[in-house]
């Protein structure tokens, strides 16, 4: 019964709690090192940087309004509650299959002594992914996954060219703009 970007904010609230924002900081420390840094050296130090800056406070503004914006659109429960899952999965798949296909750009680091996962376990979390989204939302849900998975590819390669590889951070960003992707192209079909 609340107005849709209510329920928008409450949802976008209520997942940030469960992780303990720990993929929004992410968000924010990629963005504040991509943006800030000059060097690669300045910007693994930006990252490292427990404070946020402008580039990072700005990528969370827009990514979450974006996801309150994607959910309110979509303006249906069974959809909402079926693309948040979805996308929660498919953000998640994501982060592994970084992590397997390019290195850590830094040799310490949570990221780096995380180490790098075996292919069975990365193609698991893609094939849960998939079936969770064809299951739940059919042909939508599997187009917002490829459109989903060519942004967390593009987050990739943006991080190889910034940094020369993956860092805890970029995980985390990653995670955000593959699940704020599924959501706003799963809106867009919708």
């Amino acid at each position: 019964g609340l107005p849709a970007l209510v329920a928008g904010v409450i949802a976008v609230a209520l997942l940030a709690l469960m992780t303990g924002a720990l993929h929004e900081d992410g968000l924010a420390d990629m963005a504040d090192g991509f943006g800030g840094g000059h060097t690669v050296e300045k910007k693994l130090a930006i990252m490292r940087d427990s404070s946020i800056g402008a580039y990072g406070v700005i990528a969370l503004v827009l990514v979450l309004a974006a996801k309150v914006g994607a959910l309110a659109d979509l303006n249906d429960i069974g959809v909402v509650m079926s693309g948040l899952i979805c996308a929660a999965a498919a953000s998640r798949a994501a982060m592994p299959a970084m992590m397997r296909w390019l290195p850590p750009a830094r040799g310490d680091g949570l990221a780096a002594e995380a180490g790098r996962p075996a292919a069975v376990h990365v193609w698991t979390g893609i094939a849960i992914a998939v079936i969770l989204s064809v299951l739940l939302l059919t042909w939508s849900g599997l187009v917002a996954l490829l459109i989903a998975a060519a942004a967390a590819f593009s987050v990739g390669l943006l991080a190889r060219r910034q940094i020369g590889g993956h860092t805890g951070d970029v995980l985390g960003g990653t995670q955000q703009i593959t699940e704020l992707i599924f959501l706003l192209a799963l809106a867009a079909i919708r």
